[in-house]
């Protein structure tokens, strides 16, 4: 019997020391942009020097490379973002608080985050569309607007003909801050290794602001 309680007061230690760690820990999702054909895409180089500067900012990242013969599509694009808000949901339960957690995304990534809050439905969770939201996408995806919740910040740039503003596409009184760049370097603002800090920046302020 002696034995039996100590082993329970192990394993309760153990899960507080888990919980709390969750609890410290600041999480990232981030997920790519359309079009990367297999790990010898020069996209891909771009991406990971993204997932350095965002380790450096302290975020533990969870990021995976899917090509386009595998996520450029709507299914998979549905079936991902459940996946992921699996995940924000996992840590939640777990005892992680909604601040600490961002899901962040580009291009076709940014239109998966927006799935991606609808189902999480949870309105402090931080949620980055990265360029906004689409006008003319590579890739059509079904977006249910009006089902997202969350922290949701925005970050266009001004000479960018795909993506833009997400104003007027969701509901009325959801926590939504903008902010619009101007790099002159298009849709591909967003991916260029010299072009990082620009939405980096904000978006790490933003995770911060409760």
């Amino acid at each position: 019997m002696r034995t039996f309680l100590v082993w329970i007061t192990c394993t309760c230690a153990l899960l507080m020391a888990g919980s709390t760690a969750y609890a410290a820990q600041k999480y990232l999702f981030y997920i790519h942009g359309a079009k990367v054909k297999d790990a010898n895409d020069p996209k891909v180089k771009q991406y990971e020097a993204i997932i350095t500067e965002l380790k450096k900012s302290g975020f533990n990242v969870s990021f995976e490379l899917r090509p386009a013969d595998v996520g450029d599509n709507n299914t998979a694009v549905q079936d991902y973002a459940a996946k992921i808000a699996g995940k924000v949901k996992h840590l939640l339960d777990a005892g992680t608080p909604p601040a600490n957690i961002t899901v962040a995304g580009f291009s076709l990534g940014s239109t998966t985050t927006a799935v991606i809050a609808g189902l999480v439905n949870n309105p402090k969770v931080n949620f980055v569309f990265l360029a906004g939201c689409a006008n003319k996408p590579a890739v059509p995806v079904t977006v249910d607007y009006s089902r997202v919740k969350g922290r949701i910040l925005a970050i266009i740039e001004a000479s960018d003909d795909h993506y833009g503003t997400c104003i007027g596409r969701l509901p009325e009184g959801i926590t939504y801050h903008e902010v619009k760049l101007n790099s002159g370097k298009g849709h591909e603002t967003f991916r260029l290794t010299e072009l990082i800090p620009l939405w980096k920046d904000p978006m790490v302020e933003w995770t911060k602001i409760q």
